[in-house]
């Protein structure tokens, strides 16, 4: 086992040519150094826990470029830790696997701050929901800012719906060609 330094960091090595197994040393040993024990046990990387209790498909906990996680079925968890993928039993994987995965979809069903109620010409419900560059209205199909001069607590229906409606007329933003085209004269 070979201790050598990369363009990307250090790493260990063991074998040589095409055979040659290698992984990187992580920052943050247990033991703050690298020893022959953590050598071969980053070596032996990845580690499979075992079965998932519901799927039947395997979970392995392996050290990667943004650091130590667990995989199953294609879907990731982060560990804390380089010492935690050695240490990471069946129970404590399903768990963090389970609440990664509950993590992840976070954005996708986000909660509306308000339901203001149905739209008057389409009945569409519309939500007040808070985005990433401020408050916004929607009815499931147009989202319309909210402008700085209104409350979202003095928000009505009314208001709400004129702006959707106003967001629709104006379509999807993108401005049309106008003029001949590039490089051909009139």
């Amino acid at each position: 086992v070979l201790r050598k330094s990369g363009r990307i960091g250090p790493y260990v090595e063991t074998g040589s040519g095409k055979e040659a197994k290698r992984a990187s040393i992580p920052k943050d040993l247990p033991d703050g150094d690298l020893t022959l024990d953590w050598a071969v046990r980053l070596l032996s990387l990845p580690r499979t826990i075992g079965e998932h209790p519901e799927t039947g498909l395997p979970i392995a906990a392996s050290l990667g470029r943004y650091g130590p996680y667990l995989l199953h079925d294609g879907k990731y968890a982060r560990l804390g830790s380089t010492a935690e993928i050695f240490e990471t039993g069946m129970n404590a994987a399903v768990v963090k696997l389970a609440e990664a995965a509950a993590k992840g979809g976070a954005r996708r069903g986000a909660e509306p701050l308000r339901v203001l109620g149905n739209h008057p010409v389409s009945a569409a419900e519309i939500k007040l929901m808070a985005g990433r560059y401020g408050p916004y209205v929607t009815d499931g199909s147009v989202n319309a800012t909210l402008p700085k001069t209104l409350e979202q607590a003095a928000l009505t229906l009314e208001q709400a719906a004129q702006l959707i409606d106003e967001r629709a007329a104006k379509g999807n933003g993108k401005a049309k060609a106008k003029g001949c085209a590039r490089g051909k004269t009139k």
